[in-house]
């Protein structure tokens, strides 16, 4: 009687080899990769061969910024400038030596900087001279000319507004306080055609401010004031269709802009 056939079972508790495979089919796919690195020799020595280096050369143009150069003019106030030229930016070309390992910039081994043209440095004239005049908190002066309202006020016409405005217009509220732009003497104080209720004041370097179309004035004629000194209060009195202070700075026969040399 023959013996019933049995069905052979494959063993593969003792294969390392396939342990192994099993084991990197349940790990997951970092320690896999790890696995395969180090148990195939090929992929082993493709992945611990480093990239291979190689060295470029690197030009990148750079600008060079100018400087100005400044023309003081003693007998102009400090605030007024004038472009005499403009500035012309330079070019420097820097050249690098740079080591890559594929797309990865590795060090830099050397650089080299060719000036490939030279800035110009452009030119201002500039004001320097500066009135010197008390001020009526005791305080250091910081300009020539304060602002007569201080910081109440928006400028409502300027000095080119239109032909023959030989001042700026600063529009306020009726009353607010009017102030010296300068310490001085009073030269007017009253009613001056079409600037209304006016008050003028000399500085010692022979210049002057008008303060015109207040609806009161504070100060008498010969009376000395200091910067920031109260003078006046703003209306709308003479030529005028509102309340506004207009104020003027005048050096001999000139007018000068405000704006230009009073504090902002």
């Amino acid at each position: 009687m023959e013996k019933p056939a049995v069905k052979q079972r494959k063993t593969t508790a003792g294969n390392p080899t396939e342990r192994l495979k099993k084991y990197i089919a349940s790990a997951g796919a970092g320690v896999a990769f790890l696995l395969l690195c180090a148990f195939s020799p090929g992929m082993q020595a493709e992945a611990l061969t480093p990239p291979a280096q190689e060295t470029k050369t690197v030009t990148v143009t750079e600008k060079i910024p100018f400087e100005t150069t400044y023309i003081d003019l003693p007998n102009t106030y400090r605030g007024y400038t004038e472009l005499v030229s403009e500035g012309v930016m330079g070019e420097r070309q820097v050249e690098a030596q740079v080591i890559y390992e594929g797309d990865k910039m590795v060090r830099v081994v050397s650089i080299k900087t060719t000036e490939t043209g030279q800035p110009v440095n452009q030119v201002i004239r500039r004001g320097t001279k500066l009135l010197r005049t008390q001020t009526v908190d005791g305080s250091v002066w910081k300009t020539s000319f304060a602002n007569p309202l201080k910081t109440k006020g928006w400028l409502s016409a300027d000095f080119y507004d239109y032909h023959a405005h030989n001042g700026i217009d600063l529009a306020a509220p009726y009353g607010t306080p009017v102030y010296a732009a300068a310490g001085g003497t009073v030269e007017l104080s009253g009613w001056y055609g079409e600037y209304g209720r006016c008050v003028i004041i000399g500085h010692a370097d022979g210049s002057k401010t008008l303060y015109g179309h207040n609806s009161k004035l504070n100060v008498s004629v010969g009376q000395t004031v200091k910067q920031g000194e109260k003078i006046a209060e703003v209306g709308s009195t003479g030529n005028s269709t509102g309340n506004h202070l207009h104020f003027e700075i005048r050096v001999g026969g000139t007018f000068l802009d405000p704006l230009v040399y009073m504090d902002k």
